[in-house]
């Protein structure tokens, strides 16, 4: 294979968030166990959480669970950890298997499959709820952790375990770049033969990393310069895994029952308004709110709107604690 076509396959290979299919099956939480500073999931891996409690002698109004998204780390959640439960919400927030902070540092950058995400979830939320039985829990997904939220809530479909509402920050509504179906053929090709090998995504994309806007005033490139548990390179199934949940956004979507917030920015780097727009459209539930921050980027919580986000989320959590107590 020539050096040329292998360098626009590699350049391709970034956009295989678009390509591959994912079944949907309903979630179960496993048993799991909540310790001091790690927790188990439903098949026994350990991983690391953090929570951001209430004043001591407050009792919480309700509890938000948080998932970061790709590349990310709960310590990304320390705004909402140090704004929310003087508010009255307790915050837990937990590290994503094959990200940063997984134990096994073999594994990150690297997913078997969507289902371990879901799955870590149900189980983390099930473990939550124990800890606070009669307490509301809402979920606040960011950027892939959108995507695991959406689809996660729509796969649990009406249990009494369900959160009571979910909030999807800077949601992967779709990307604004599209593939044919050649490519998309190349990219699935690529991802079978080879699953796990990795790459980073300036040689995947073919860009400067340094470009890639994020917040008002920082860059992809310059963000995971200075971040601990930046992943440098993603394996080829795990970019098929996500490309797969994008195309079961409008499923999950048109399956989503609790109240559903959209926090976002017309200026993400990855999704258009139109697109954000257009999966808020699908969504079913009738309870739904979109709020955009014109003036931010991807990252909304280290942006220059990072109060109005608070401030706009605590207004929701606190309308729909009052309808739940009704």
């Amino acid at each position: 294979m020539h050096a040329s076509l292998i360098q626009r396959l590699l350049v391709l290979t970034v956009l295989t968030v678009l390509s591959g299919c994912a079944s949907v099956k309903k979630m179960t939480a496993g048993r799991g166990v909540l310790c001091a500073e790690d927790w188990v999931s439903y098949d026994g891996k350990t991983m690391p959480w953090k929570s951001w409690p209430v004043p001591a002698g407050v009792t919480p109004r309700g509890v938000v669970i948080t998932i970061h998204g790709l590349s990310g780390a709960k310590s990304d959640f320390w705004y909402l950890g140090e704004q929310l439960p003087l508010r009255g919400y307790a915050v837990y927030a937990y590290d994503l298997r094959g990200q940063g902070n997984d134990p096994v540092v073999a594994e990150r950058g690297d997913i078997s499959k969507a289902t371990a995400w879901q799955r870590d979830l149900a189980t983390f939320h099930a473990l939550v709820k124990r800890r606070h039985p009669k307490t509301p829990v809402f979920w606040y997904g960011e950027s892939l952790g959108s995507l695991i939220a959406l689809h996660t809530a729509a796969d649990l479909l009406g249990n009494r375990s369900d959160p009571n509402g979910i909030i999807l920050a800077s949601p992967v509504a779709g990307l604004r770049m599209t593939l044919s179906g050649f490519q998309r053929f190349m990219l699935e090709t690529a991802a079978k033969l080879s699953p796990r090998s990795r790459y980073t995504l300036g040689e995947l994309a073919g860009v400067d990393e340094s470009k890639i806007k994020v917040t008002s005033h920082s860059t992809h490139g310059g963000q995971m310069a200075v971040t601990p548990h930046h992943v440098s390179a993603f394996s080829l199934r795990l970019l098929s895994t996500v490309g797969g949940m994008l195309d079961e956004n409008t499923d999950s979507a048109h399956r989503l029952k609790m109240p559903v917030l959209f926090v976002a920015s017309p200026n993400d780097v990855l999704s258009s308004a139109d697109q954000i727009q257009a999966l808020f459209a699908q969504i079913r539930s009738r309870d739904k709110k979109l709020l955009w921050y014109t003036r931010s980027y991807h990252l909304l919580l280290h942006d220059v709107q990072r109060k109005e986000v608070v401030y706009d989320v605590t207004h929701w959590l606190d309308r729909h604690i009052e309808a739940i107590r009704r």
